[in-house]
């Protein structure tokens, strides 16, 4: 992360994640994860030992993807991540929730051992039927941000009489409460109206309408652009409609997967939801330094008030060794990697 010279950008300061090396900010989600789960001495032992609970930070951000029927959410990461990965055009009674993910080795894993990998996804178990419908999907892809992000890959969503093996409403409204980015995707091609996800929306836009992005997806199958922009504006009109999001300026991008065979005119701002993801990995990273930081002042406090006078030697030599350990090595870690994450940002000559 050490840089001279001049402003070194955030895409070439995290380019050795492609040759294999981790990156900043990758190391400091790492790095602060760490902290907190160390057996013995982490954060959230030592926490718990004066009586505060502490939450780990997670290493990576989750975006969730949802939309109609052949929104083009699959085509999307199978882009993002540059491999085949996901499925594309999979029939909807056997389609569930997807996690996406990069690791060391292609492996493909099912409902429980998907909920092992991801404890706080573990309530989903809760939710009749869907345990047979969740997977992960784990490739070596270190492409753009993939090994700081983990989409949710959700089921398509259609109207009518279809039956699903699941609440699938249900379902997305939890996975809403825990994503850090939701990304809608509506399909031109005559299913953007679905209301199954318009009334889906609107319930997320309630409690997380800062999550939510809205996207006008495969815009280059939707004819002219006089066609595009009526589409819009139909899908514009209907959102208008709903009590929750009856707001002005909605930003909708238009955005579909490039195919060298198939050039199109259509304005593509593909690069705009890696700009969004971007984003939220940067807001990420400084909320997780905020937070060790509060959560050291925590255990110091809580320290400060168990030091009474019917405490033995031994235990207020504990408790010290614990203070100790929270001021000079915890809080010493946080300042460096706070300063690399500067670093990384500005460029070394604006630390001066």
């Amino acid at each position: 992360c050490m840089m001279s010279g001049k402003i070194k950008s955030r895409s070439a300061a995290n380019a050795d994640s492609l040759s294999g090396s981790v990156s900043c900010d990758e190391r400091i989600l790492r790095d602060c994860h760490q902290l907190y789960m160390d057996t013995d001495s982490g954060l959230i032992a030592v926490a718990q030992s004066v009586g505060v609970t502490l939450l780990p930070p997670r290493k990576k951000i989750t975006v969730m993807l949802m939309g109609n029927h052949s929104a083009g959410k699959s085509s999307f990461i199978n882009w993002y991540v540059e491999e085949h990965i996901q499925r594309t055009g999979v029939a909807i009674e056997t389609q569930g929730f997807s996690f996406v993910t990069s690791g060391r080795k292609r492996e493909s894993l099912t409902g429980n051992a998907t909920l092992h990998l991801y404890p706080h996804f573990k309530p989903l178990h809760e939710i009749k039927g869907v345990s047979e419908y969740l997977g992960t999907e784990i490739c070596t892809s270190r492409q753009k941000r993939f090994s700081l992000v983990t989409f949710v890959d959700s089921p398509g969503l259609v109207d009518g009489d279809m039956k699903y093996p699941f609440d699938v409403d249900q379902a997305i409204m939890w996975l809403g409460e825990l994503c850090d980015l939701i990304l809608v995707f509506f399909d031109p091609m005559g299913q953007a109206l679905c209301k199954r996800t318009l009334n889906i929306v609107e319930k997320l836009n309630e409690k997380h309408s800062e999550r939510l992005r809205f996207y006008l997806s495969k815009a280059d199958e939707a004819g002219g652009e006089s066609d595009r922009q009526r589409v819009m504006m139909q899908i514009v009109q209907e959102l208008c409609k709903r009590p929750g999001l009856n707001k002005c300026g909605f930003d909708m991008p238009t955005i579909y997967v490039p195919n060298p065979n198939k050039p199109s005119r259509c304005v593509n701002q593909i690069e705009e939801v890696c700009r969004t993801i971007e984003k939220t990995i940067n807001q990420t990273v400084q909320n997780t330094l905020n937070s060790l930081e509060k959560d050291c002042e925590l255990i110091t406090e809580a320290i400060a008030d168990t030091t009474h006078p019917t405490l033995s030697g031994r235990q207020k030599r504990q408790l010290q060794e614990k203070l100790d350990y929270v001021q000079d090595v915890v809080k010493a870690k946080k300042k460096k990697l706070y300063e690399e994450y500067l670093r990384q940002s500005v460029g070394d000559q604006d630390m001066a």
